[in-house]
């Protein structure tokens, strides 16, 4: 299939559109290409891509044409890809690419991205590609390491000096490390066992005296994690001092490895994805992804939440008779509900958001609880003068307005009761705090509201008709 657009006309059209729509139109027409069975032409420009788009180009694809594509592309430009898809999109494309040329794309990307796509696959077809592997030895350490482990994020390949090294000779390392050392803006020093002593700028070892020793100008104090530590808590450390690299040490205080802020900016996108997910029962699930994942991952905490919406219309079932007497009761029953609904999930948001980020620790507890109590008390009575004013004024009852304000001011503590309390008791549970807490937290105010309200208002049935 040949195409007919001259340079000159697909510059002007590239000026008239945006890098973003450029981009997209650019990853049609490769995927159009594909669809018409032209692969070649796909290919070709495929490879003018910026390896993020391309990756974006092949996940585009239908299973039969991306096979085809993969086929046709050189290890060296699908591993280009593979650095710059999440794992799971990786695992995707390395289902259509040749089991035999897998441990030359390997190969080809950094250790840490080997690592993650070998521990991910089948243990037969992982074994394999790693016994075809030319950087085996340098990969295999990593894959004892648990993939949300710092170990599993680290990169084992760093520049570092000598404590006993001159400035000098220090600087005669780097030179000879070549572009490896480009992106470092300060270096790692350890002793003669490879142990972690401090860091030292570049810009400062370039100034000192050639002969001045590296253990003498080097900052001692180096914030470091264990190859164990949780991903989570290494992005909160990073985060907190502002750092560009974090070193991970083993039992003895060796340097391994140290953790690269691209990796961790990652790192806190996933799990903000993911808690976000779960917070709403979606976890796992992509936009346009397979649709028997989609059913799988929505349909349990759909029934659940059937469930919680029986019991809430079992409560409303016991006030039948206070209803059929006054039917104005109905219209505000929504109302009162939906207001603390929305404020336990603006509670929840925070406190999840709040734990993800390591700033909630279990001894704020409480404190926590009582300030959202607080605030719930505040909130409900600013509202409920609100909503009692409008039923009074609506229905010419000043009882009914007084009712609904009272249960409002009470739903909206109940609120902020569960919006903070639940997330709290997951965690002490060791439980995941985000996982579909949203859903326990609208039962509460489902069930507490409809209870407040309609209580009151049999209590009070007299003074309503």
């Amino acid at each position: 299939m040949e195409d007919t657009t001259r340079p000159e006309e697909e510059h002007q059209h590239g000026q008239e559109l945006s890098a973003e729509e450029w981009r997209r139109e650019e990853v049609q027409r490769i995927t159009r290409l594909v669809e018409d069975g032209d692969v070649d032409s796909a290919v070709a420009l495929l490879s003018e891509l910026h390896p993020a788009d391309r990756g974006e180009a092949l996940l585009a694809m239908e299973s039969g044409p991306l096979g085809e594509t993969m086929a046709r592309l050189t290890p060296e430009a699908t591993a280009e890809v593979l650095e710059f898809v999440d794992l799971e999109e990786a695992l995707a494309l390395i289902s259509e690419t040749d089991p035999a040329v897998l441990p030359r794309v390997l190969d080809e990307t950094s250790l840490d991205v080997a690592a993650d796509v070998l521990r991910s696959l089948p243990p037969s077809r992982s074994l394999e590609a790693l016994a075809g592997m030319s950087d085996a030895a340098e990969v295999a350490p990593l894959l004892g390491y648990s993939d949300e482990s710092a170990g599993g994020l680290m990169v084992p390949e760093f520049p570092a000096v000598s404590a006993h090294m001159t400035a000098g000779i220090a600087l005669d390392v780097l030179r000879l490390l070549g572009p490896d050392a480009e992106e470092f803006a300060s270096i790692f020093v350890v002793d003669s066992e490879g142990r972690l002593l401090g860091s030292i700028t570049v810009t400062k070892l370039a100034l000192s005296p050639l002969n001045d020793v590296v253990r003498d100008i080097m900052h001692p104090e180096v914030v470091s994690v264990t190859a164990d530590t949780d991903q989570e808590e290494c992005a909160r450390l990073m985060d907190h001092y502002g750092l560009r690299y974090l070193p991970v040490l083993d039992g003895d205080r060796r340097l391994i490895g140290i953790i690269m802020l691209e990796d961790v900016v990652e790192v806190v996108t996933e799990e903000a994805t993911e808690d976000m997910f779960r917070i709403a029962g979606i976890a796992g699930e992509r936009v346009m992804g397979p649709f028997g994942s989609s059913v799988r991952s929505r349909l349990p905490w759909l029934y659940i939440n059937l469930g919680t919406a029986f019991l809430a219309a079992l409560v409303i079932s016991f006030f039948e008779s206070t209803i059929a007497r006054v039917a104005a009761l109905a219209v505000f029953l929504p109302i009162v509900a939906g207001q603390g609904g929305i404020a336990g999930t603006q509670t929840l948001t925070l406190v999840v958001r709040s734990m993800a980020l390591g700033e909630l620790s279990s001894t704020r507890g409480m404190r926590l609880v009582a300030r959202e109590l607080l605030l719930g008390l505040l909130h409900g009575l600013l509202l409920a003068a609100v909503v009692g004013a409008v039923a009074y004024m609506w229905m010419g009852t000043p009882v009914l307005g007084a009712v609904v304000g009272a249960a409002m001011l009470g739903n909206m503590v109940v609120a902020g009761l569960a919006g903070s309390g639940v997330p709290l008791l997951l965690r002490r549970l060791k439980m995941d705090p985000a996982v579909s807490s949203a859903i326990f937290v609208t039962t509460f105010t489902d069930v507490l509201g409809f209870l407040m309200f309609l209580g009151l208002a049999a209590l009070l049935i007299e003074w309503l008709v």
